[in-house]
Order: C-alpha cells, then sequence, then structure tokens
C-alpha cells in the first residue's frame, strides 16, 4: 500500500500540486507576517525593559523636595525620579531636550561615547545623529551655547519620533531628541516642563493615584498621563496589533479555502479510485487499511506544503515586510524570536484534511465491493422541479441540461459557488483595503482639513498675542487647541482627545457645524462611540482639572481623523474652560509673519505625501495578498471544475457517442462553468464588502479609523480578474474533454 501510495501522487502530482500550494500559502502567509509582529512586539517590550520606563509622567508647574517626599510614601508608587522637557528649534532642524539623573526610570540606552553623566556636553538621538552626519566630538550648537557631542542615545518613549502630531512620518535629518545635565538645561533660555517619573506597583488604581497627587500637589497639579499611551509607543503597539490582525484574518480565510480545495480533491480522486477500493475490498485488504491509505495522501501534502511554508515564512517574508515597516521605528535591534504558533497551525491544517478526507472515503469503504462498483453507473434520479414548470420548455436545450444537473447535484454545484464566491471576497478585500485607506486620507485631507497651512506655537496664546498674532491677515482663519480629557465610562477613566476651536472653516466636520453647538453639546467622533458603547444623545462626563463635568452628545460624527471629543470655543468657554489654542489654521501658506512664539508651519500637502508614505509597509502586505488572492483563485476554480468533470466524465463521453460536436460539448461546459462563476461573483460582491467592513475595523487604530470603501473601477478589475480566472480554468477543462476515450470512459456503464 505504501508503493502504491507513492505511485499514486505521481500520477495525481497535478491534483495534489494544488493542495500542496494552498497549505504553503497558507502557512507561509501567516507565519511570516505574525512573525514580524512578535518580532516587533518583542523588541518594544525589551527595549521598555532595558530601559526602566516609568510607568507614569506626572506633569506639574514647578518641582518642590516636601511634595515629591509626598509622592514617594504613596502607597502604590515604589520609586520616583525628576525630568525636565524643553522644546529648542532654529531654521534647520527641531529639538526636543531631556535631563537626566542617575535614576534607573527612563533611562536612555548609550548606543556610542561616553556614559551619560554630569559633563557639559550633549547626547544626540542616534538617527538624529547619523541623519545630519555628526561626529563624536563636534560642537553642537543651542542658542548661541557650545555643547560637544559625547554620545549617542536611544530611548523607548521616542521610538516613533516627529516634530508634532501633525508630522505623521519621522525625519530624523530635522528633528529628534537629545539629553543634557540638570545644570546645562537650566542656562538654555527655553519653556521648560517640569516631570516626575513615577514607577508604581502592580495593582496601581490609576484614578485613585490621581487624586491623591492632585490632593499633594493642589495648584502645582497638571496632569497625569501613562507612559505607553504616548504617542510613539502607542503607535508602534498599535501597529503590532495591526499586523497580527492581518495574519489571523486572512489565514483563517486561506485556512477555509485549503480545506475546500483538500475536499474538492480528494472527492475527485477517491471518484477516480472507486473502482480501485471495491477491488481492494475483494482482495481482502480490511476496512482500516483503505481508510488509512486514502487518508495518507491528504497527511503528506498537507503536512508537506504547510510545514515549508512554516519555515520558509519567518526566513523570506518577515524579513520583507520588516525592511518595508520596521525604517520607520527608532530601535537598538530588532529581536530574533522563535514563535511555536506555526507549528500548532501545521498540526491544525493536517487534523483538519484528514477529517476533510473522511467526507468522501468513509461512505465507500463500509459498503460491500459489488455495491460500490454498481455506484459508479447505475445512479437514477427523478425529474427536478423546474421541469415541471411552464418555463421549461421555453428554455434551451444546453441551459436544460446545465440546470437539472445543478439541481440534481447541490452539493458540486456549491463547490463551484463556493470557488468563485472566494477568489471575489480575497480581491474585493485586497483591493478594497487600498482603496479604504486612500478614501480615508481623502476624506481627512480634503473634507476635513480646508487649510493650507497649520502653524504651532511654542505654548497656549492668551487673547492679546492672538489679537497680534493674526492683525495683519485679512483671510479667513481659525484657531485649534487641543486637549487631553479623561471620559468617564462605566466606572473606568478613558484617555481621549478634545478639539476645540473658533469660528471659521478651516476644520470642517461631515454632516455637522459646529456653530450648532450650544451649552454643554458636544459631537463625539463614531468610531470611539462604539468602542467605548456610547450613544447619541447620551451625557457623559468628562474630567478637565479635576473638575467633573457633564456634557450632552449632540450627534455622533463619521470621520476618520481626528478621532475624540469636539467643541466648538463657545461651548469650551460654558464649561468654565479658558480657550487657549496651540494652532492656528490658515487658507493660504505664509501668511503669517515670523514669530519667536511659531514652532513649526506645517503645510497639508506635506501632511498628505508623509501620510502615505506612512501607510506604505501596510500597502506591502496588500499587494501580497492580492497575488495570494490570484493564486488561490485560480486553483479554488480549478479544483471544483475538475471535480465536476470528473463526476461528468461518462456524460460528455455519452453525448460524444450519441452525436453531439465537440462544439457543442464544450459549449454545455462553458456554460456550466460561467453560469457558477457568476453566482458565486453575484454571492461575493456583497460578502466582499462585508468582509472588507470587517478588515477595515480591524486594522484601523485609536488615531485613525479608515472608511471601508472600494471604487467601481476597483470592483470592476476585481469581477475581470474573476472572469480571467474562469477562462483559464475553462481552456484546461476544454484540453480534458478533448482528451476523452470512449472505451475507457463508458466501459463503467457496460
Amino acid at each position: 500500500m505504501v508503493r502504491k501510495t507513492f505511485r499514486d501522487l505521481r500520477k495525481n502530482w497535478i491534483s495534489f500540486l494544488s493542495v500542496f500550494l494552498m497549505s504553503f500559502i497558507c502557512l507561509f502567509i501567516f507565519t511570516g507576517i505574525f512573525h514580524l509582529s512578535q518580532q516587533m512586539d518583542a523588541t518594544g517590550k525589551q527595549f521598555s525593559k532595558n530601559s526602566h520606563l516609568a510607568d507614569s509622567a506626572l506633569t506639574i508647574t514647578s518641582f518642590s523636595n516636601p511634595k515629591e517626599q509626598q509622592t514617594k510614601k504613596l502607597t502604590n508608587v515604589s520609586q520616583v525620579t525628576r525630568r525636565s522637557i524643553g522644546y529648542y528649534q532654529n531654521n534647520h532642524f527641531s529639538l526636543s531636550i531631556l535631563t537626566f539623573n542617575h535614576s534607573s526610570i527612563s533611562k536612555p540606552q548609550v548606543i556610542r561615547g561616553a556614559k551619560l553623566s554630569q559633563r557639559t556636553g550633549i547626547w544626540l538621538d542616534e538617527d538624529f545623529f547619523q541623519a545630519n552626519n555628526y561626529q563624536l566630538g563636534d560642537d553642537f550648537s543651542i542658542e548661541k551655547q557650545q555643547y560637544k557631542i559625547l554620545g549617542t542615545i536611544r530611548q523607548p518613549e521616542f521610538i516613533y519620533h516627529t516634530e508634532n502630531e501633525d508630522q505623521p512620518l519621522p525625519n530624523h535629518k530635522k528633528s529628534g531628541y537629545a539629553y543634557l545635565s540638570e545644570q546645562s538645561f537650566n542656562h538654555l533660555q527655553i519653556i521648560p516642563t517640569r516631570q516626575l517619573l513615577l514607577k508604581t506597583t502592580g495593582d496601581n488604581n490609576t484614578p485613585w493615584l490621581e487624586n491623591e497627587l492632585s490632593d499633594i500637589w493642589g495648584n502645582n497639579y497638571q496632569q497625569l498621563n501613562q507612559t505607553h499611551d504616548g504617542t510613539g509607543l502607542s503607535i508602534f503597539f498599535d501597529r503590532v496589533t495591526q499586523i497580527q490582525r492581518l495574519a489571523f484574518l486572512f489565514s483563517s480565510l486561506f485556512l477555509l479555502l485549503t480545506l475546500i480545495t483538500v475536499e474538492a480533491t480528494m472527492r475527485r480522486f477517491v471518484k477516480q479510485q472507486q473502482l480501485q477500493i471495491a477491488v481492494l475490498k475483494a482482495q481482502g485488504f480490511s476496512r482500516w487499511t483503505i481508510l488509512f491509505h486514502y487518508l495518507s495522501f491528504g497527511v503528506i501534502v498537507t503536512l508537506l506544503g504547510s510545514s515549508i511554508g512554516c519555515c520558509l515564512g519567518p526566513k523570506l517574508l518577515s524579513p520583507v515586510l520588516l525592511s518595508a515597516i520596521g525604517n520607520q521605528f527608532s530601535v537598538p535591534d530588532w529581536l530574533e524570536v522563535q514563535t511555536t504558533l506555526g507549528y500548532a497551525g501545521i498540526a491544525l491544517i493536517t487534523l483538519l484534511s484528514i477529517l476533510i478526507t473522511l467526507i468522501p472515503v468513509l461512505p465507500l469503504v463500509r459498503q460491500l465491493p459489488a455495491f460500490i462498483m454498481q455506484k459508479q453507473s447505475n445512479q437514477r434520479f427523478k425529474r427536478v422541479w423546474l421541469e415541471q414548470t411552464n418555463v421549461w420548455s421555453y428554455l434551451p436545450f444546453s441551459l436544460q441540461w446545465t440546470l437539472r444537473d445543478i439541481q440534481r447535484n447541490i452539493r458540486r454545484a456549491v463547490l463551484g459557488v463556493f470557488g468563485a464566491l472566494g477568489c471575489m471576497l480575497l480581491l474585493i478585500a485586497a483591493f478594497g483595503i487600498k482603496d479604504s485607506i486612500n478614501f480615508s486620507l481623502d476624506s481627512v485631507f480634503n473634507d476635513t482639513y480646508h487649510y493650507e497651512e497649520k502653524v504651532s506655537f511654542k505654548k497656549p496664546l492668551t487673547v492679546q498675542e492672538r489679537k497680534s498674532t493674526v492683525q495683519s491677515l485679512s483671510t479667513d482663519y481659525q484657531w485649534l487647541e487641543k486637549q487631553s480629557v479623561k471620559l468617564l465610562n462605566d466606572s473606568k477613566e478613558q484617555t481621549v482627545q478634545a478639539t476645540i476651536v473658533s469660528n471659521g472653516n478651516q476644520l470642517n466636520l461631515p454632516e455637522v457645524d459646529l456653530k450648532d453647538l450650544t451649552g454643554n453639546q458636544v459631537f463625539l467622533s463614531e468610531a470611539l462611540a462604539k468602542r467605548l458603547n456610547i450613544q447619541a444623545k447620551a451625557t457623559i462626563y468628562i474630567k478637565l482639572q479635576q473638575q467633573i463635568i457633564p456634557v450632552f452628545i449632540k450627534r455622533l460624527i463619521p470621520i476618520s481623523s481626528p478621532q475624540g471629543l469636539f467643541f466648538s470655543q463657545k461651548t469650551w468657554e460654558n464649561l468654565q474652560q479658558p480657550f487657549e489654542p496651540q494652532s492656528l489654521l490658515l487658507p493660504k501658506n505664509k501668511t503669517v509673519i515670523e514669530s519667536p512664539l511659531i514652532t513649526s508651519r506645517n503645510e497639508k500637502l506635506q501632511q498628505f505625501k508623509d501620510s502615505q508614505k506612512l501607510i506604505d509597509g501596510i500597502l506591502m502586505i496588500v499587494s501580497l495578498l492580492i497575488l495570494a488572492a490570484l493564486t488561490l483563485g485560480i486553483t479554488i476554480m480549478m479544483n471544483c471544475h475538475l471535480l465536476i468533470f470528473s463526476e461528468r466524465f461518462i456524460e460528455f463521453a455519452t453525448l460524444k457517442v450519441l452525436g453531439f460536436t465537440k462544439q457543442e460539448i464544450l459549449s454545455l461546459s462553458f456554460l456550466e462553468t460561467s453560469l457558477l462563476t457568476l453566482l458565486g461573483w453575484l454571492l461575493g460582491v456583497p460578502a466582499g464588502r462585508l468582509f472588507l467592513n470587517a478588515y477595515v475595523a480591524m486594522v484601523s487604530t485609536d488615531q485613525q479609523q479608515y472608511l471601508p470603501h472600494i471604487t467601481f473601477q476597483s470592483m470592476m478589475i476585481a469581477s475581470l480578474v474573476l472572469f480571467i480566472c474562469m477562462l483559464l480554468v475553462q481552456l484546461y477543462l476544454n484540453r480534458r474533454i478533448n482528451r476523452i476515450d470512449f472505451a475507457t470512459a463508458l466501459k463503467p456503464a457496460e
């Protein structure tokens, strides 16, 4: 039986190649993408661990030794250290400047040069250092003061560092960070932000800790932030989650299609081997021997394909994806990781292939040899229900023949339909995610943001400073303030972004107008509301400076970015909050004269280009999925229609004997293939849209909610690809039909 197994594999290698290919692609893509996510996750966590990253950062107006000692005595606080942060900018670059002490909390990792010390000198961000071709020992100027470059560092809080939130992509040549001693920092004429870095115990209750710190620091208290919620780390781990979701979502679909391929292949193979099964039983081979023999085909092929895919995915696919995605993040080194989930995937595919193979084999091995041979040709069918209708007599013979066959073999027809449906679903998902990302970016930068330039300032501006800034402007403008607020939801605190704008047209929310807000009314982004289970017309509570304030959700808005709560200036002031904007939105570039208060000018066009570059890595994965969809589509449809051919082998031969021309027989085959593909297409379009909606929701992040969308052009391309796959399959079927041997085909019917 072993020799027969390998002989049959050799003779039917084309059929089993499809099963091998499907199981290979399934594990290759899953292990390649999942290994990348695990590698990024392990690197980020180890980087944070080595740095002893603080759990929380308390922002205060000034340091106080007595209050600091009180903070250290809190039950939930294990370690406390000071840190000052400042911001420096000139015409060539911008720099976030931090101080250090000898505490181990949030300690930067020295990449080259001297260890951190109280010497007069500066330690630059490694990427900024390399991008500007500095050398150790070079003089570095900040506000006309010279500092020797003593070394370079990396710090996990800056794992994804941009000049500001309006710069979506890191530009290491123009923005970076640096460390100075406290003494050197205090000599700089920059506005400092004072922080206490806190290491907390495992049972820390953040709202309770926040109340305790507020009581200790009083008017000096500003806000308490979780370090892992910072922009850089948050974006990094959001990307890890995105990639993990991609791995599981598509691999689950690939697994389902692989099992369909196994079922179609093994059913066709068992159909061809039906006579041999009867002979083996007649010669005395036991039921279990025959069963294990046919199960071995699925085991050998799927085990081999999935094992090779599992081995090659992390070695070939992961490095390619890492080169596209990993260069956006600043880490010392990417760690090598070993995951066992791929081996579990091999076991799962092999086990499921065994169970799937049992479906066509088990009923046969339980029957007598004579009955098995009789079953090959003595099937009898009743008239189908459609034949009893008045419409039937008006249908052409070819359509009658096709519809009768479909109704008599529903299971077989379902496989053919599902093959086309699966191919269409994958193509819609692959093309749709690309369209959804582009549509979302277009919605943000063309529909929501009407400004051409966004001017950001070093500090929130007072009323007088705002007046002096815009006194020379004759065009429309709009002031923008962004605040982090705590949203109280189900006894939990959720940090969300509040966007507050003055009257103007530079920030345009879809379907609503901020001028319509009265009293304490606000708008809430739809995606955030869904995640927090908040309904429109509901009253929620937010915490501002330890004050709990009720606000009324007037409407949920379907917006891609920004996410959070939206206030008009009038509503914000109704809540007894001072309007202190940090940004100015302008309809034209460079209409505001230079000022010492200005930190950056961001053009909308450059922001749009950077946002497109940001998603290059995701689009690379999408391109890979499009190729996989093409391969899987052709493979599935080929298997399903070869199964149909094998079960209609005798019918085609009979038609030849009865005098049907070759062209008539081929047209019958083409009609059935086209009809099943058309049904698959009709079902695949809505199924693909539903899958795209789920897919887009999974790859969206807290900062960016992608809007599901597929263009008419992409839908037509996906449909065209599907029907081209159908034509390729039909060409192969035509060759098989032309090579039918009458004597061999009709022998079982004698």
